[in-house]
């Protein structure tokens, strides 16, 4: 009897390890997937991108510009299916955008072996992307993309057949470098509206 209540104890105090992980993964059981654990973060604060060593479409160093709020994506070139959609989203955004702002794009690819500044340039062709508006560019070299997927929370796997599967948002991040909200991709205007909205109150 002693020992079947002492099994039933641990079981219990197993149980209730679990479950207490659980909540506190889950952020009290509200929060059940990676993508939206990171957008939790992101509404936090908690999220910073590192300044990326880049180079844009023309073979330039790239960088955010500084006072600048930036809606960020993260695209390869060869995509045929969510980074054109990402791309035709940005033109939209870059429609509504003004020279005054305050707001910037950029797309940067998670991709910058093959990605050179011949690919860049002609996904910015197939959108009709404004240079003023709208950086494209990739890492110098795959560590340092890397390193800002990684503290992002961008998720970018292999596909097998040379792609990559990766998630699909807009990331609104300030002049700081914190990212302050991730939205779906067909939700620029609700994202432009918030790097708007931060701008403004810089």
């Amino acid at each position: 009897m002693n020992r079947l209540s002492a099994t039933l104890a641990a079981c219990a105090l197993s149980a209730g390890a679990f479950v207490a992980g659980v909540g506190w993964l889950t952020e009290g059981f509200e929060t059940w997937t990676f993508e939206a654990l990171r957008r939790s973060a992101a509404a936090r604060g908690e999220l910073r991108m590192p300044i990326p060593a880049l180079r844009d479409s023309a073979g330039r160093q790239a960088a955010m510009s500084p006072g600048k709020v930036y809606l960020v994506d993260f695209i390869y070139t060869r995509c045929e299916s969510v980074c054109q959609s990402l791309g035709a989203e940005f033109f939209q955004a870059q429609q509504a955008l003004r020279a005054d702002d305050g707001v910037r794009l950029m797309s940067i690819s998670i991709d910058p072996q093959r990605d050179g500044t011949a690919e860049l340039a002609g996904y910015g062709r197939l959108h009709r992307a404004d240079p003023a508006l709208w950086t494209l560019a990739a890492p110098l070299s795959p560590a340092i993309g890397a390193e800002s997927l990684k503290a992002l929370g961008v998720v970018a796997v292999p596909d097998g057949l040379g792609g990559w599967v990766h998630n699909g948002a807009i990331h609104v991040i300030g002049a700081d470098g914190r990212v302050r909200r991730v939205f779906d991709y067909a939700d620029w205007a609700a994202a432009l509206a918030e790097a708007r909205r931060m701008a403004a109150s810089s």
